[in-house]
């Protein structure tokens, strides 16, 4: 067999391999005898037609079964022969093949790269002041009190952000009622007893209604301009303009518990000294951990900085590429940005996503070689582990996670994941840490 190798990209190179006549007619004879015994030809029993029949017969395909049957064969034995590690196999090309003459064949693969290890061991890196500031303590404190907020009725003044007010309203559309210009919209028309809530936070039935309502007393009647966006969920209503008449029929305050000892019973706590306290640990011990996580980030960007790793699969680099774009793109659309927007900063997005891409593919490189420099292993118990985290954060049980991610076929990828921060692990633990100034 000849095999002649060409350096056609970073990490890419094309095998042009012949396969020897003889061995080629010699396939192509053992195909032609196996496809006689099953094959039916009128006039002669199964298995007894000649070959010369079942040669005219099924040339084309005896062919094509020769060339299933050698070109994997000759293609290992290629990689065998050139001392290759494949990664990726980026193109099968030129295939010629005749019973008589040599199979040729162009196979494009992307390899391993070759690179050297910096001393990885004693990375100078900063730690940053762990503290937990009053005021953030207080901020936990707010948000718990507004999460156990209630409403109460009041009268005697008007309506201002973040109160809820009744209403009854129609509207009309250049002067035709919104029943019949969104007669499959019926809550555009009109609606009574309706509760909006006059906070920022909260998404609009009717678009720059709660700002028109801040100021509403009770009993009063109103009109109010709606702007409908022309990309408006309903396309009834999409682009026009209504005038829409509205009665505040009552308004209520939101009103937070007093922080006092009770309250942090509510919670779980025996006084509001012990919940601030335990607010207090909380918020250190994320804290903590965020700035050990920084810490590994600095390792991470010095590997990069430091390992000469220009070169990479071009294929595994796209690859990620297209999982961080779909990520970045599936966020978005979680976030509620329209298509148009992602579409404009779309050069952006696919700029960042190929640098992110290539450097994880380097990362990921460095980490396993780290890895096998220190014989790093992932137990089945390091798994479990790594599965039953996963189940707390997304409240299931541990069981069902690993379900889910074996039907999805990830588990292979989390035993890599875990392989890689046990490396990260290395790292931190021989590096020289010092206060940052």
């Amino acid at each position: 067999m000849k095999v002649a190798v060409e350096q056609v990209g970073p990490c890419r190179k094309a095998l042009r391999i012949e396969i020897p006549a003889e061995q080629v007619t010699s396939e192509y004879q053992t195909v032609i005898k196996e496809i006689a015994k099953n094959a039916r030809i009128p006039g002669f029993r199964k298995g007894k037609a000649p070959a010369s029949v079942i040669e005219r017969q099924f040339t084309k395909d005896a062919l094509e079964e020769t060339r299933e049957r050698l070109l994997p064969k000759a293609y290992h034995e290629a990689l065998k022969q050139e001392k290759l590690q494949p990664v990726a196999v980026v193109d099968v090309s030129d295939v010629q093949i005749t019973k008589q003459l040599p199979l040729s064949f162009k196979i494009t693969v992307d390899l391993l790269p070759e690179f050297t290890l910096p001393s990885y061991k004693g990375i100078a890196i900063t730690s940053r002041k762990v503290e937990v500031k009053d005021e953030e303590v207080e901020q936990i404190l707010n948000t718990m009190r507004d999460r156990s907020a209630h409403f109460e009725p009041v009268t005697n003044r008007a309506a201002k952000k973040e109160d809820v007010v009744e209403i009854d309203y129609s509207g009309l559309c250049d002067g035709v009622p919104m029943a019949v210009v969104a007669p499959d919209r019926p809550e555009l028309a009109q609606g009574k007893d309706f509760w909006v809530l006059l906070s920022e936070a909260m998404p609009e039935f009717l678009p720059g209604i709660k700002a028109q309502l801040e100021g509403i007393e009770i009993g009063q009647t109103r009109e109010v301009t709606v702007a409908f966006p022309a990309d408006y969920k309903a396309a009834s209503a999409a682009g026009k303009t209504a005038i829409y008449t509205v009665t505040a029929k009552g308004i209520r305050e939101k009103r937070a518990p007093e922080l006092n000892d009770e309250f942090a019973k509510t919670v779980g706590a025996g006084s509001v000294e012990e919940l601030r306290k335990t607010i207090r640990e909380n918020l250190a011990t994320t804290a903590e951990t965020s700035e050990k996580g920084r810490q590994k980030d600095e390792l991470v960007k010095w590997l990069i900085e430091n390992t000469n790793l220009a070169d990479l699969p071009q294929s595994l680099v796209e690859e990620e590429a297209r999982h961080i774009i779909q990520d970045v793109v599936q966020e978005n659309v979680r976030r509620g940005v329209d298509k148009d927007n992602i579409e404009s900063h779309r050069e952006d997005i696919f700029t960042r996503a190929a640098q992110s891409a290539a450097d994880r593919v380097k990362v990921n490189y460095i980490l396993n070689r780290i890895a096998e420099e220190e014989k790093i292993m992932v137990s089945n118990a390091d798994v479990e582990q790594r599965i039953a985290e996963m189940a707390r954060r997304y409240g299931t049980d541990p069981a069902h996670m690993k379900e889910e991610l074996t039907k999805r076929g990830t588990l292979d990828g989390l035993r890599g994941n875990l392989r890689l921060d046990k490396a990260v692990d290395v790292l931190f633990a021989t590096a020289t840490i010092t206060p940052e100034n």
